[in-house]
């Protein structure tokens, strides 16, 4: 894969995560129903305001926010083959890839919790583990190339 191309895509996905994450944190903290609470099983607020969306009481779509956007400016770096922090080029596709293997062990178990435990999906949180999955393929694709 084009590098470029590749950069490109984490970038326009990462745009999305954020985008996302910003929607998911309003609803975990907003009173009104989110447009993503279609059925028992389909609902973004029930995920989102569950026991589970909550790590020492900051919320998951904090997190994940924050992770797509130090993502998003990685890749703005590694786009203009800039240093940052003293990393290079390759460097910095090895840190996503690994923060890509962490965020995918957790979201694997968040999609357990979605399935077995609250037996409700949210639509937007399979679109971010979508995009965790994109993200983390290009980034072998990425490490692969000399």
């Amino acid at each position: 894969m084009d590098k470029k191309r590749g950069i490109n895509i984490i970038i326009i996905n990462s745009i999305i995560a954020v985008i996302s994450s910003v929607y998911l944190l309003y609803i975990h903290y907003s009173d009104t129903s989110s447009f993503c609470d279609i059925s028992k099983g389909l609902s973004c607020d029930i995920v989102n305001r569950s026991l589970y969306s909550e790590i020492f009481n900051i919320p998951v779509s904090l997190f994940s926010l924050l992770t797509f956007i130090f993502i998003l400016i990685i890749s703005f770096y590694i786009k203009n083959n800039k240093e940052f922090s003293g990393f290079n080029k390759k460097e910095l596709i090895n840190i996503i890839y690994y923060l890509m293997i962490f965020i995918l062990l957790f979201a694997l178990y968040l999609i357990y919790i979605e399935a077995f435990v609250l037996y409700s999906f949210c639509i937007l949180c399979i679109l971010l583990d979508i995009i965790i999955l994109v993200i983390f393929i290009i980034t072998i694709k990425l490490r692969r190339e000399k």
